[in-house]
């Protein structure tokens, strides 16, 4: 692509609520670091949710930012090359080049194009090659164990989840849309028509009914909740959460890259937060409905409407966050990492955390009293404090 057509597809990016061109934080890469930058890692991932890429074109960006910078925004390189894919000086500003988001941005859309008129045999470290067209062509390849360590790292593959129903039950739905009901009512699943995997699933109160959203948005409403539109157009990333005001008469939905979409009488207090560097993996009501936190990978919480913050973006954490659950009052929330490390903020009490588990957690459930359940992708729960442990699904497809 020429430089013209890098810096069109940039503008567009900023029209949506892309990073603006203002060079990130920057660091030398004479030598290159030895280990990534997990603020930039995260970036690179959002951005390329956000470009809604295939499995090859994430390979081929991990490849190219871990050959060329160890995944560090550089100040320097070979003569002009600079940002984290040490990109040339035709590929458009410094600041462009050092703005994380809008360099790999411009490394996707190239990416992409390739991808798309390149057979199955053609390997993700080639489309990186053809991209970056660097003088040693199969370092790409060589670099792949790496770069899927730190897609599995850093990102986040949103599944089904668990919700507390009363102090004694709950219900879990896998990604393939099965349900699973602990002490509480099955009303229906595996739906047939859907284009993509399942991401949430919602509780109506009186545990009466409930409402399964998958990554396209679609909903399927089961018992006494309603169905009140769905299958939202023009997200970028997949929907991946889903939150009901306390009457049951509307949701919002929340997408990876932080668009939020309201039905029913449920509000639309604001999203697509700027200043993200991670994308979003959580949606979360008040208890009024009048509000809702969104929460990204890397903990941050954007607190809406009469949601409050009580403090996010944790310390210390291994994984990627995955989930969050307010308390009962709404004034605090847990949240939860990829290895299960928990983190309480507000009212919320640290009950126990960092399982055993043979699978990355997906998602976290409070009680209404002061404990919480995780479930992880084999179906597997864990609890602690007053939640209860009710069993594991026999044969549960993956969450």
């Amino acid at each position: 692509m020429a430089v013209g057509g890098v810096l069109a597809a940039t503008l567009a990016l900023q029209s949506h609520g892309g990073a603006a061109l203002a060079a990130d934080p920057t660091v030398s890469c004479r030598p290159i670091p030895a280990a990534e930058k997990a603020t930039v890692a995260r970036q690179v991932y959002a951005q390329t949710i956000r470009d809604a890429v295939s499995s090859r074109v994430l390979l081929a960006t991990f490849e190219a930012a871990w050959v060329e910078s160890h995944v560090n925004n550089c100040s320097n390189g070979d003569l002009d090359s600079v940002g984290v894919f040490q990109q040339r000086a035709n590929w458009g500003s410094v600041d462009s080049r050092e703005t994380v988001a809008t360099a790999t941005h411009a490394f996707v859309v190239r990416a992409k194009n390739v991808d798309a008129t390149s057979g199955s045999s053609v390997t993700a470290g080639q489309i990186a090659q053809k991209v970056q067209a660097s003088a040693n062509p199969g370092a790409y390849d060589q670099a792949a164990g790496k770069a899927n360590a730190l897609i599995t790292a850093y990102g986040v593959v949103t599944g089904g989840g668990t919700r507390m129903v009363g102090s004694g039950s709950y219900v879990d739905v896998s990604s393939t849309g099965q349900v699973y009901a602990w002490n509480s009512r099955y009303l229906g699943g595996s739906p047939g028509g859907t284009v993509s995997r399942f991401t949430d699933a919602k509780v109506t109160a009186g545990d009466n009914g409930y409402w399964l959203l998958t990554a396209a948005g679609q909903i399927y409403a089961y018992g006494n909740a309603p169905y009140l539109g769905g299958g939202a157009g023009g997200h970028t990333g997949d929907i991946i959460a889903l939150a009901a005001t306390p009457d049951g008469q509307g949701y919002d939905m929340l997408s990876a890259s932080g668009q939020v979409y309201a039905y029913g009488n449920a509000g639309y207090y604001g999203g697509s937060p700027g200043g993200s560097a991670a994308e979003f993996v959580d949606l979360e009501m008040t208890p009024s409905g009048h509000g809702y936190w969104l929460l990204n990978s890397a903990g941050a919480i954007y607190a809406y409407g009469d949601a409050q913050y009580y403090g996010g973006s944790p310390a210390g954490f291994t994984t990627a966050i995955v989930a969050m659950s307010p308390t009962p009052t709404g004034r605090g929330y847990v949240l939860v990492s990829k290895s299960g490390q928990v983190y309480a903020y507000g009212d919320a009490q640290y009950r126990g955390g960092s399982p055993s588990s043979p699978s990355e957690i997906r998602d976290i459930s409070t009680t209404p009293g002061s404990g919480y359940v995780l479930i992880n992708a084999g179906g597997q729960h864990y609890a602690y404090g007053d939640a209860p442990f009710l069993g594991n699904p026999s044969q549960a497809s993956p969450f």
